[in-house]
């Protein structure tokens, strides 16, 4: 078997420092991908680091809030035995009696999907009101109401520019929800509660006749 040339091994030299060449091309790509995503990693868990903290700084804050929403937030609808359609009809009720005394006029009116998830129940109205401009903006102002769960999820407002009226006239498309304790998992409250008398001295004795029967025992003898 003949040695090989100057000229093969150099040929075989090259051949070998290709493969090494584009082995290692393919490891540098492996290591930048490698490297590439936990740098992302790295990134996504400082943001959520720095978000953590801020939620820590705000503890004392949000726990109030949560305490508040626990105290203030009204019972389910499965808890106070009231049907969706009743809801959403109170609501519309007590929007049209606050227009009626304003003297504002309804032009459209409609019940939305009511929306439910785990923080809470949601019902919503919308209308299309139309009248003096100035009180329809003293309604806006009261329909808002933390105490109630009571919101403003969309509005449009604008002035009436064919009205032939003196005072300045508006046109407002609103959308009012009310909130209400999630349902899920609730069950629905007794009729009535008892109401057990603490004071025995008040509490008739069966082996005691009262004077009514005493009257009748009388009566038959």
């Amino acid at each position: 078997m003949r040695g090989l040339t100057t000229r093969e091994k150099r040929l075989l030299g090259f051949c070998l420092l290709s493969i090494f060449i584009v082995a290692n091309l393919f490891a540098a790509r492996a290591v930048m991908r490698s490297l590439g995503g936990s740098s992302k990693k790295i990134a996504a868990l400082k943001n959520e680091l720095a978000e953590n903290e801020m939620w820590l700084e705000e503890k004392d804050l949000w726990e109030r809030r949560q305490e508040w929403l626990s105290q203030g937030l009204p019972p389910s609808l499965v808890r106070q035995r009231i049907s969706v359609g009743n809801a959403q009809g109170d609501l519309m009720q007590s929007l049209q009696n606050d227009l009626l005394e304003r003297k504002l006029k309804i032009e459209r009116q409609s019940l939305l999907q009511p929306v439910v998830n785990a923080f809470y129940d949601e019902v919503a109205v919308n209308l299309r009101v139309k009248g003096d401009a100035a009180e329809l903006t003293r309604w806006l102002a009261t329909l808002q109401s933390p105490e109630r769960f009571q919101v403003i999820k969309n509005i449009e407002l604008e002035l009436d520019g064919h009205s032939k009226e003196v005072e300045p006239q508006a046109e407002c498309d609103i959308t009012v929800a009310r909130w209400f304790s999630p349902s899920a998992g609730d069950s629905a409250a007794p009729l009535e509660e008892p109401t057990p008398n603490s004071d025995p001295a008040t509490t008739p004795d069966p082996a005691v006749p009262t004077e009514a029967e005493k009257l009748e025992l009388t009566e038959r003898s």
